[in-house]
């Protein structure tokens, strides 16, 4: 069984172990006050210390342990019915032992698992009232109500334990999926969804003099003649390392994204247009010795063009076209350049 199958079981192990316990010196208060057979206090006890383990371990060895603890709670609900009409509907226990099952019933399999759950515990009432002595005593002593106590108080907190749990593995695994959902597979750098939507948020805080951003857009210079020349396979080790090195080479505060099959592009915060230049030469010349040290990647060179905010630009989208107007002179100029746009 693998840790994904096993682990709805586990989460219902604990509460289920403490349910029943404490379970037990409820119905044990009530029973102890009756005419009670010795097996109805076998059963008992069979399901106040027993029931648990052996739920888990019949779930844990199921390839579908989610349907075997349905069976599981039914099988629950039907001994609900034998404590409360074993109990001759002592009114406090009884209510408290209907909704902790109906509350994991819930849980487990909603509306439709809690019907099933309440139509077996009506039959099992309904049984063993005819089999036992019947007899109504809906009154609830003191003693009973002491023993009461733990029920109302433990089981909730395992519950609501299970509960937190199980909502913190679901708010992982939904940053998980949010951070999967914004990042470019192949490279690791954000997709072109998500740094659109960055560059957007840059573009308003730059446009109040919040910031002082600019945007450059970055071509890999030939790249189809590569595809063609040595395949897709070492297309994609280019990409892959040209990523690296841009992932290396911008600012901590700078945001790099994939926009293209082997465009990307990169928002620089808070430096002037010297500084801007700089980092994106350091970038082509790092790119250039990384390739001299990986003789197995054909090397390419890189067409720059930057824009910095300008408060002509109206929209975010005509900043980035400023940026990608710079780019296309970038080539212009024989590739392998940067060029600024505003220049």
């Amino acid at each position: 069984m693998t840790s994904k199958t096993g682990s709805f079981a586990k989460r219902l192990y604990l509460p289920r172990a403490l349910g029943s316990a404490v379970g037990f010196w409820a119905v044990a208060a009530v029973l102890y006050t009756l005419p009670t057979p010795a097996w109805i206090w076998g059963l008992l006890a069979f399901q106040g210390f027993v029931w648990p383990h052996l739920a888990f371990l019949l779930a844990r060895r199921s390839a579908i342990p989610y349907i075997v603890e349905r069976r599981n709670l039914l099988v629950e609900s039907a001994f609900g019915g034998l404590w409360v009409a074993a109990m001759h509907f002592n009114l406090l226990p009884t209510t408290l032992l209907i909704s902790m099952l109906c509350m994991n019933s819930i849980a487990v399999g909603g509306p439709l698992l809690l019907r099933l759950s309440l139509a077996s515990l009506t039959t099992a009432v309904l049984a063993f009232t005819g089999l036992l002595n019947p007899g109504f005593a809906p009154e609830t002593t003191p003693l009973q109500v002491y023993a009461c106590i733990p029920m109302l108080a433990v089981y909730p907190l395992a519950v609501g334990g299970a509960a937190y749990h199980l909502s913190a593995k679901l708010a992982a695994h939904k940053r998980a999926f949010r951070e999967h959902s914004r990042t470019d597979m192949q490279t690791g750098l954000l997709n072109q969804s998500a740094w659109r939507s960055i560059l957007d948020e840059e573009y308003e805080l730059a446009k109040r003099g919040l910031a002082r951003s600019a945007v450059a857009l970055i071509d890999l210079d030939h790249f189809k003649a590569i595809n063609d020349g040595y395949g897709h396979l070492a297309g994609d080790a280019v990409i892959k390392l040209f990523s690296e090195v841009l992932a290396k080479v911008k600012g901590p505060t700078d945001t790099a994204g994939r926009i293209g099959g082997d465009e990307f592009g990169l928002i620089i915060r808070g430096s002037n247009i010297q500084q801007i230049r700089a980092t994106l030469a350091r970038l082509q010349q790092r790119l250039q010795q990384t390739f001299s040290e990986r003789l197995d990647v054909p090397a390419v060179s890189l067409s720059i063009g930057f824009a910095e905010f300008s408060v002509h630009d109206d929209s975010a989208e005509n900043w980035l076209r400023a940026a990608d107007l710079a780019l296309y002179e970038a080539k212009g100029q024989g590739r392998n350049q940067i060029a600024a746009a505003y220049a």
